[in-house]
């Protein structure tokens, strides 16, 4: 799978199914846990990261 790489600000919210990110810049999106590399790493509060999102999302949702 091809990997796209989200400068993350925030990691706002989770949920069992999906994690809400703010990106660099503010702009806040849903991603599906099963779209994103690592999921579990990842918890509300995380702040300065980076996370990797399989390259169809990216490029379904406008951010690749």
């Amino acid at each position: 799978m091809s990997w796209v790489h989200l400068d993350v600000e925030e990691i706002v919210h989770e949920t069992d199914r999906a994690l809400l990110l703010r990106l660099a810049g503010g702009e806040e999106v849903w991603v599906p846990r099963s779209q994103v590399a690592d999921h579990e790493d990842y918890q509300t509060g995380d702040v300065d990261c980076t996370v990797s999102v399989s390259e169809w999302f990216a490029s379904k949702e406008g951010l690749a």
